[in-house]
């Protein structure tokens, strides 16, 4: 066995278990990192750098002094655990050890190259890539990490057997158009991915729809489309919009299933954006751009009950020319191969072509701290609103190498704080109702803490200091500098800055524990999160305690 392969799998699973203090008496010593397993067997990992939100480990590893492997650790670590949790993190390890790194010149890859460039997924998770009723014939069809393309299925719906809205009749219809589908007069195209066709069909509910003909086959439209990182969201250089799929696939910790609210907030958003404030938006960060979701339709059922797994979203694509550059899937950017640097650092690597690779790292942080955080942080200052965008919804746009903007998409993850919610309705009426997106202060700004923070600038972060390309304590100072700087020039409320600043601890997911508790985190609804969240260290508030 190649232990190379699965050294994507041990950097995952030892990093979530360590964020969340998982293994019992771990503390490191030199370059080593030293735990008990639940039987009380010493184990010893190597240790190639440390930051303190994530580690690069490596072989050899040994348990009670003995040499081991990676797939007999991470048994060992879950052989106690629930069966469902243990054959997720077996279902991981095979995938990843069976997926090969992104290769080329990251500032060459256009944005297929760019969304399938993520090859290990979640960075700090136990279960990366595990995927619960996906056999591996099909994730060799759809999933990004196989980079192959296929067509989408396509049907001709009596408009009574549909549940739509915002743009709805003239988006599907524009992009079946481009899709090469033929539509019939009176019928709303709709498409599937045939991934879900294959799950639906045979169900009474889908089988009653083709006997009734409420629905009418049209056969699959042009190949060419491509999973984007995140699997159910799919993208066609020749499409005037991605679709986002229902998926009743278990990917991580979440059946992928759309719901009535992450619709509404999608069609909110455009509004708003489409509003007098989304042009204070756009003249205040001329170099952000929201990927909006103004359309998205369902089936029904013979008695009116809309069907949440056959949801389907349109997304903008302004990603048409295969021979343009980028951008680049943040978690992409910032992902650890097998060995070698990350796509970032090789970037930043060239840049400082044999010269201060340190202060070139220093500078380029920085500057993605001002192109690609600052707006995010600032829509919640000055309007209040809310957007998660996570490594995995946040593209970086760069420019001769250096950060030059970024896009952000995904609105499944977006709402406002209350105390915003009058003005916003003001421009954009009935904004938030029926979407659950409405949330208070503490509880927004912990979320935005966790998705922009902890998991998108801690990440990049990380990744310069395990590239070698930076200090951890100057790369804090930057941001620190950085957060002095957006409190002090802000128009709007520097409340979150002076809390990422000035609390002792920063709000992130606990991947680890909701994995391991099984539950399926996309449930969680207007009553709250069903994922577990833990408190880290902040190492700002740190500094200035000491």
């Amino acid at each position: 066995m190649n232990e190379i392969a699965d050294i994507p799998s041990l950097n995952a699973f030892l990093n979530a278990a360590l964020r969340e203090g998982a293994l019992a008496d771990a503390h490191f010593t030199a370059d080593r990192l030293r735990f008990h397993t639940t039987e009380g067997s010493a184990v010893s990992v190597s240790v190639e750098r440390r930051s303190r939100f994530r580690c690069r480990f490596s072989g050899p590893i040994t348990i009670d002094g003995a040499p081991t492997t990676i797939e007999d650790l991470l048994q060992r670590l879950v052989r106690n655990a629930d069966p469902a949790f243990a054959n997720r993190v077996g279902d991981s390890l095979l995938t990843i050890r069976h997926t090969l790194d992104a290769t080329g010149d990251p500032e060459s890859w256009n944005f297929q190259d760019c969304e399938t460039a993520l090859r290990f997924g979640h960075v700090l998770h136990p279960n990366p890539r595990s995927r619960d009723g996906l056999s591996s014939e099909e994730a060799m069809v759809y999933a990004p990490e196989s980079t192959a393309t296929f067509a989408l299925s396509w049907f001709a719906c009596r408009p009574s057997a549909l549940q739509n809205g915002g743009i709805a009749a003239e988006g599907f219809q524009s992009l079946a158009a481009a899709d090469g589908i033929e539509t019939l007069a009176g019928r709303f195209p709709f498409p599937f991915h045939p991934l879900q066709l294959a799950r639906l069909c045979g169900t009474e509910a889908f089988s009653e729809l083709i006997r009734s003909e409420a629905i009418l086959p049209l056969g699959p439209g042009k190949a060419g489309w491509n999973a984007t990182a995140s699997m159910r969201a799919v993208h066609a250089f020749h499409a005037p919009f991605m679709a986002k799929f229902s998926l009743s696939v278990r990917l991580t910790n979440s059946l992928r299933l759309l719901s009535e609210r992450e619709v509404l907030r999608g069609l909110h958003v455009t509004d708003l954006l489409n509003s007098d404030i989304g042009v204070e938006i756009a003249d205040a960060f001329p170099n952000l751009t929201v990927l909006t979701e103004p359309a998205y339709a369902a089936l029904k059922t013979t008695d009116g009950t809309m069907m949440p797994e056959t949801l389907v979203v349109l997304r903008d694509n302004p990603y048409r020319d295969g021979t343009q550059y980028g951008p680049i899937v943040l978690a992409a950017l910032c992902e650890t191969p097998r060995r070698g640097l990350s796509p970032v650092g090789r970037i930043v690597r060239r840049l400082a072509k044999g010269g201060d690779t340190t202060g070139l790292a220093m500078r380029w942080f920085d500057l993605f701290l001002e192109t690609a955080i600052l707006p995010i942080l600032e829509m919640r200052a000055r309007w209040g609103l809310l957007f998660g965008s996570h490594q995995q919804n946040m593209m970086l746009k760069i420019r001769d190498g250096w950060p030059s903007g970024v896009a952000i998409r995904d609105c499944q993850g977006t709402g406002h704080l209350a105390a915003f919610h009058d003005r916003l309705a003001a421009v954009c009426p009935g904004i938030g109702e029926g979407a659950e997106n409405i949330v208070g202060e503490e509880e927004g700004d912990g979320l935005l803490t966790y998705y922009v923070v902890v998991n998108s600038v801690m990440n990049m972060l990380a990744t310069l200091v395990i590239d070698g390309l930076a200090g951890e304590e100057a790369l804090f100072a930057i941001w620190k500098r950085f957060l002095e700087r957006a409190a002090r020039q802000t128009p709007g409320d520097a409340t979150l800055y002076l809390r990422l600043m000035n609390r002792p601890g920063l709000m992130t997911k606990a991947n680890f524990a909701t994995s391991l508790s099984g539950v399926n985190e996309a449930d969680g609804g207007a009553e709250g999160q069903l994922a577990q969240f833990t408190e880290l260290d902040n190492p700002i508030a740190q500094s200035e305690a000491a």
